[in-house]
């Protein structure tokens, strides 16, 4: 079925909340949200709330975050989702924990498209759903249901139950999470067992749009995942249905109503009436026309012609009198809309920024999401009016406090370990890194600080791991290398490219206007395709990342680029000075961006919103020619020379 351009879709965002007590040597919980990427490139959330008790055990250290890669690695190798899939995700998580010494709870969410797939093991980790004003405890082990807009899926401990009752809270109509959270991490930070205490809050908010050509095909897909829901738990499906932008994961701000004045900023045309006409005195033409009618009944045959003139002067002059005041009409109400939008925006950001002050000293980090907030409304404001005073009066005064609050932390990177070539590339393999020279690859044992060389390809220009294998760009040709014994293949000729990276099986050449994408087929890889729908004009330095979307660093700016389109990003919060970002770090595991500001020798850790959150310096960024960032873990990799260096993030 084809929906019209006039049919209204349904689409929904998610505000997905987490807070978790200080762990302890006796319990630990953890709350985790990753988006998730399928074989047939659709892209889910998972929200997972993992709760472990007992005496760990050897080579337990990092269970939770083991149980958690654990049902995304299952995840990733299916081709869609589903409670199926979810099952046999959550099943294995489940085989998993019962070999370990520690008591386990744990819940996974799964929100694809327009469903809530759930899958929960032991007795600890509680789900409830909230729809005002109902509320339901789901106490099925795994199942799943429709969604829609206003419900609230909390995902919590057994403790943080016992001790909190939000059911009054939550069964308002319009939920503020971020206000929420805010007062429960105070209360939680006083328990004593806080530790037992872990809490996911996934609010769904619900956005009306107009339906473009070809969204029919997701309404069918919708209707086929609600008779698979119904037929797979019909005691938990709801009769709605409705589709989840699992892409779309951004925290609410809280709006401010202003009641600030603005003085008018916009000035209108008005009409000269002293200057001179190209026209008789229309009031002299419209006198003469009656005297010329009389010569005309007398005889005077050139009346006639003067008549006709005269009439024809006077409509032209009434056709722009009209048209004048067509014009100044239209264009009255025109800047009387833009002032009106110019004074929203400017009173929003000026309550926005008197509230930040206000907060200041109390709380750093919330005066900071605020004064980015509102320095996003006073650039909306001089879009309209670009010379305002006041506008750029208060901008000047945002980007002050900005740079005050700004998270500045110096680094200090010491060495990894050390090879025996200057190194083109770093990656990730597992809990190890793989790093690239010009014409050899290295093994590299993060724990033991040690490297060992396997056989690599002469003229290397850029590297990648997938799978156990090391994908190399040579400047004309990839080639596919066994890291277990080092044997190569060609996997085919290349284009000129600057970096490679592989998502899924498929094989990614980044050049300076295009992405080429190279997808495995029987015997091999297919055809370079051209991934960007439009050209774009990119720089040798710039480098890029996968984690479902694509970024990529350009100059000063990081392009998103989702399908092919590019997506609407912006980095807010970074003020001031020449920028040059160059190696770029992120993956579906990873909740941010890290990217090398190679001009000012730093580090910049930006979210996934595009809000810049912290700067980490030190000389040693400025030569970095690669990076890798395990969140998890806290630690930071660089590439510089023949050296890896690491640091805490």
């Amino acid at each position: 079925m084809k929906m019209s351009q006039e049919d209204d879709v349904t689409s929904y965002k998610l505000d997905v909340e987490r807070l978790t007590g200080q762990s302890d040597a006796r319990v630990n919980c953890a709350v985790f949200r990753s988006r998730v990427s399928f074989e047939d490139g659709t892209i889910a959330t998972l929200v997972s709330c993992i709760l472990a008790e007992g005496k760990q055990e050897e080579g337990e250290k990092n269970l939770i975050k083991d149980v958690f890669d654990l049902v995304v690695k299952k995840l990733e190798s299916a081709s869609g989702g589903s409670l199926d899939v979810l099952k046999v995700a959550g099943e294995a998580s489940s085989e998993f924990v019962k070999g370990v010494s520690q008591d386990v709870s744990f819940c996974h969410a799964l929100f694809y498209k327009n469903a809530a797939y759930i899958f929960k093991h032991g007795d600890r980790v509680k789900v409830w759903v909230y729809d005002p004003p109902k509320s339901t405890e789901l106490n099925f082990n795994w199942g799943s249901g429709l969604q829609k807009g206003g419900q609230l899926y909390l995902i919590a401990t057994e403790k943080f139950f016992n001790y909190f009752d939000l059911s009054s809270q939550l069964s308002e109509q319009e939920i503020d999470t971020r206000e929420l959270v805010d007062e429960l991490a105070t209360e939680i930070s006083a328990k004593e067992d806080q530790s037992e205490i872990g809490a996911a809050l996934v609010y769904i908010k619900e956005n009306k749009l107009k339906a473009k050509d070809g969204v029919g095909s997701e309404v069918n897909g919708e209707k086929e995942i609600k008779k698979k829901m119904e037929s797979e738990t019909s005691k938990e499906a709801s009769e709605e249905s409705y589709e989840v932008d699992s892409e779309v994961l951004r925290p609410v701000v809280n709006k401010h109503e202003s009641s600030v004045q603005v003085e008018p900023g916009i000035t209108h045309e008005t009409i000269d009436q002293g200057s001179k006409s190209r026209f008789k005195n229309p009031l002299g033409v419209l006198a003469a026309i009656p005297a010329e009618i009389k010569r005309l009944k007398r005889g005077d045959i050139k009346a006639i012609f003067r008549l006709r003139r005269k009439i024809v002067v006077v409509a032209i002059i009434i056709l722009m009198i009209l048209a004048i005041s067509a014009f100044f009409t239209i264009r009255g109400a025109s800047d009387r809309k833009k002032l009106d939008e110019f004074n929203s925006h400017l009173g929003s950001a000026s309550s926005k920024y008197e509230e930040a002050v206000a907060i200041l000293n109390l709380n750093k980090s919330r005066a900071r999401e605020i004064l980015i907030s509102a320095d996003g409304e006073v650039a909306k404001a001089l879009e309209l009016i670009p010379k305002d005073e006041k506008a750029s009066e208060l901008s000047t005064k945002i980007s002050e406090k900005l740079k005050e609050t700004e998270n500045l932390s110096n680094v200090n990177l010491s060495t990894l370990v050390e090879v025996s070539g200057d190194l083109v590339s770093i990656a990730k393999s597992g809990k190890s890194l793989v790093g690239f020279s010009n014409n050899q690859i290295f093994d590299i044992d993060v724990e033991n600080k040690s490297s060992d060389v396997v056989e690599g390809r002469q003229t290397t220009v850029s590297g990648y791991v997938y799978d156990n294998f090391a994908f190399v760009y040579l400047g004309s040709d990839v080639y596919k290398i066994a890291l277990a014994n080092g044997n190569s293949e060609k996997a085919f000729e290349g284009e000129g490219a600057y970096d490679i990276a592989v998502f899924l099986g498929n094989v990614y050449l980044l050049s300076d206007k295009q992405i080429f994408k190279h997808t495995p087929i029987e015997g091999g890889y297919g055809g370079g395709v051209d991934y960007f729908n439009e050209s774009q004009q990119l720089e040798s330095s710039s480098r890029f990342a996968i984690d479902g979307s694509v970024w990529v660093t350009t100059g000063g700016s990081i392009l998103n680029y989702l399908r092919g389109e590019k997506q609407d990003f912006a980095i807010s919060g970074l003020v001031g000075g020449e920028l040059k970002f160059g190696p770029i770090f992120t993956d579906a595991q990873t909740d941010s961006l890290y990217v090398i500001d190679v001009a000012n020798s730093a580090l910049l850790k930006i979210d996934k919103d595009g809000i810049y959150t912290t700067s980490y310096q030190s000389p040693e960024f400025k030569n970095a020619v690669d990076l890798v960032v395990d969140e998890a873990g806290g630690k930071m990799y660089v590439a510089v020379g023949n050296k890896v260096l690491e640091a805490d993030l």
